[in-house]
């Protein structure tokens, strides 16, 4: 009875090995050659790919290379720096956005190309600013914006802005205009679907909306030893500042220079442009003499 239950384990045994070792030629000899031939054929297919996207990549990179060329600034940093920067600051100026500056550094080569830097200061409300980056990401230019900083000015509704932009010359451009058209960059071509941002309230800030351009007046003009000031109020906060010919100023609607202080007029030189107003007129009613 012993000799014959050793005789079945025996033979199970010898079907569990057999199993085994016909699991281990399987897989040796069948299975992992099949997962290297998929493995094989998935790279190809792979490579594939990838060559016919850069084989259509290069076919239509003449056509994009032209594009690039209608939306790039000439290759003469003079005037590639003069035409952006005059673009930049109307643009700015047309959202109404004050205290406007712009300048540019010395561009940096890339292969094939060079990067114009340029920075932007001006002061506005939300709305403002955001007709600013509408505009930017709407233009068809070889630009963007590298960094952008917003830093609100107490419960005023205004902001200042800070932006740093690289804008692509390309060598071969010598035209003296730019045709900017529009871009396919933003998700909607609409700019009243971008007005949420400028309707919250993202800095959790309680905000006055009275415009300090249309608060901010000259009050009087006063002569001290013989010397012409002139007085122009904050009304939001009730703050005169004193200024004769020559002092610089900084308010909440406009910082700049006096240039000329007269009996009932004076002139202020703001973000490039030189303003006339009268005694009574705020910032919002003076007129623009001269400016770039």
């Amino acid at each position: 009875m012993n000799e014959y239950r050793q005789q079945i384990l025996l033979g199970i045994l010898i079907l569990i090995a057999g199993y085994f070792g016909a699991e281990y030629l399987w897989q040796e000899n069948v299975q992992k050659p099949l997962n290297e031939l998929e493995a094989e054929y998935e790279l190809i297919v792979e490579n594939i790919g990838k060559r016919t996207k850069a084989a259509k990549q290069t076919k239509a990179l003449p056509e994009r290379i032209d594009a690039w060329k209608k939306q790039a600034l000439p290759a003469d940093t003079e005037t590639a720096r003069s035409l952006y920067r005059n673009w930049l600051l109307e643009t700015i100026r047309q959202a109404r956005l004050q205290n406007s500056r712009v300048d540019s550094g010395s561009p940096s080569t890339r292969t094939g190309f060079r990067i114009l830097p340029v920075n932007a200061q001006a002061r506005g409300t939300l709305k403002q600013i955001t007709d600013v980056l509408f505009e930017l990401e709407n233009a068809a230019l070889l630009h963007k914006i590298v960094t952008i900083r917003l830093t609100p000015m107490g419960d005023t509704g205004q902001f200042d802005l800070a932006m740093s932009i690289e804008a692509v010359m390309m060598p071969g451009i010598k035209r003296r205009s730019l045709r900017p058209g529009t871009s396919n960059r933003l998700a909607s071509v609409d700019r009243h679907a971008y007005d949420i941002i400028a309707s919250d309230n993202i800095f959790g800030v309680a905000v006055d909306h009275r415009d300090p351009m249309k608060m901010t007046r000259l009050t009087g003009v006063t002569s001290r030893n013989g010397v012409l000031q002139a007085w122009i109020t904050e009304q939001i906060d009730d703050r005169v500042h004193k200024l004769s010919e020559g002092a610089s100023f900084d308010t909440t609607a406009l910082s700049g220079r006096v240039l000329k202080v007269d009996e009932d007029t004076i002139v202020i030189e703001t973000g490039g442009q030189q303003l006339s107003m009268s005694i009574g007129q705020s910032f919002a009613d003076a007129v623009v003499v001269s400016g770039t």
